[in-house]
């Protein structure tokens, strides 16, 4: 889909180069020929070619935009899936969208285990992680998005009718601001937030799709990491669990196994092993029928 829409572009352009190269030849001839007897159409086309120009332009970065954004999103999603480690990843991809955005600033905000919202990451325009002195932020649009889970795009906050009241917005001067929501099996988790106090009109709606696509990759890393920390968090308890029977069994003097439903030996204590003349590896996995001391005394 992303290929056909970059060769409609390209093919698209060709033809508005080759109709102004056109375009250009006409004024040239004219002003050759008829010298400037017609200066006044020779004015009309050079403004049309002015303004086509302009429109040329406005085009092609719009598609370099989108071709950032498209190359950035594939670099994001092989940093999402290729670690496990939450925290290393938001750091790298917050600095991808802060990067590319322009922000001065980005946040990433996580509900807690009591339901509070808290800051999880914050960036800035340096690569650096954000003194917290310096976290105060529009509570006002994360509030909103939060409330209606639709990303929101301002180009200048201190003017934004929505926004130009509001005491955080009005303290902080804050002027462009970028915020979506986190979103996981249907519910918010959290939102990305991004802003500038220097300068309005920095975001476009193309940075917000792509902020927007961000969060939603973003959100399967924080599920795929907390699953992660989940499994592993058991197979640590399990481990302690098994060591600590290992201990009670080292520490019983008599001999004692343990079989499943199906009489197959699962655990021995050193003392059992002894008394059957055999070592725990042979001895696991194996029915008790087929151990000779007891099947004598009929286990």
């Amino acid at each position: 889909m992303e290929s056909n829409s970059s060769n409609s572009g390209n093919h698209q352009l060709e033809k508005q180069i080759f109709l102004l190269s056109q375009l250009a030849e006409q004024i040239h001839n004219t002003l050759i020929q008829d010298g400037a007897d017609d200066i006044g159409a020779v004015l009309d086309d050079l403004a049309q070619l002015t303004s086509s120009l302009s429109q040329l332009s406005s085009r092609v970065a719009k598609l370099e935009e989108e071709r950032n954004s498209h190359i950035a999103l594939a670099e994001i999603s092989q940093v999402v899936n290729s670690s496990l480690q939450l925290d290393d990843v938001l750091r790298i991809v917050m600095d991808t969208i802060i990067r590319l955005t322009g922000a001065e600033r980005g946040f990433l905000m996580l509900n807690d285990s009591s339901g509070e919202l808290s800051i999880h990451i914050a960036r800035n325009w340096e690569q650096e992680s954000i003194d917290p002195s310096d976290t105060a932020l529009s509570r006002t649009v994360v509030n909103q998005v939060l409330s209606e889970g639709h990303p929101i795009l301002t180009t200048n906050a201190l003017q934004d009718p929505r926004f130009d009241a509001q005491e955080s917005v009005i303290s902080l001067s804050l002027r462009s601001i970028l915020c979506v929501p986190l979103i996981l099996k249907e519910s918010i988790i959290g939102v990305i937030y991004a802003d500038n106090r220097l300068r309005e009109g920095l975001f476009t709606e193309t940075q917000k799709n792509l902020l927007a696509t961000f969060a939603n990759q973003a959100a399967v890393a924080i599920e795929n990491a907390r699953l992660f920390e989940s499994v592993r968090q058991t197979l640590s308890e399990v481990t302690e669990l098994k060591n600590l029977m290992d201990d009670v069994f080292a520490s019983i003097a008599s001999g004692v196994i343990t079989t499943d439903l199906d009489h197959r030996i699962t655990l021995t204590n050193s003392v059992a092993e002894e008394i059957l003349g055999d070592s725990r590896a042979d001895l696991l996995g194996k029915n008790v029928g087929q151990i000779p001391l007891l099947k004598k005394i009929n286990i």
